[in-house]
């Protein structure tokens, strides 16, 4: 079950349960992209990590 819980400063906050998390190979800080599916639905997707063969090595 996902919950969504308020913080103290207002802000909402969802948890997800450990094992989905580990399922899914997601851990803290990973980054999730909501897409909104319709009215009553969404979709979590993994953002994808930028590939490292686009680094600019200085001199």
């Amino acid at each position: 079950m996902i919950k969504i819980q308020r913080l103290p400063n207002g802000q909402l906050v969802i948890t997800i349960p450990k094992k989905l998390a580990e399922l899914k190979n997601w851990d803290k800080g990973t980054i999730l992209i909501f897409k909104d599916r319709d009215l009553n639905s969404l979709i979590l997707e993994k953002m994808e990590e930028p590939s490292n063969d686009k680094k600019v090595k200085k001199k």
